[in-house]
């Protein structure tokens, strides 16, 4: 399941930091206009845009990919069928 959570320029730096533990796969933040590519969303890097000026862009995003595995398939079955 992907989610895609819009994102406060007040928490760019502290999301931006706890991303660099994350594979790509699982969280990106991201940022449209960024780099002078105004209508596609580019992937921000703790390494290399942790001094960045993020004031003057308007639209940050938090890319998340969940894998939830059940492991008691059967209890959510039951469930499921009341």
């Amino acid at each position: 399941m992907k989610i895609d959570i819009p994102v406060s320029k007040r928490v760019i730096k502290p999301l931006l930091w706890l991303t660099k533990f994350f594979k790509d796969e699982n969280a990106v933040l991201v940022c449209k206009g960024y780099g002078d590519d105004w209508d596609c969303y580019t992937g921000l890097y703790w390494d290399e845009d942790k001094d960045a000026e993020f004031n003057e862009y308007e639209d940050y995003r938090l890319w998340v990919e969940l894998s939830i595995k059940l492991r008691h398939r059967k209890i959510f079955q039951n469930i499921s069928a009341n």
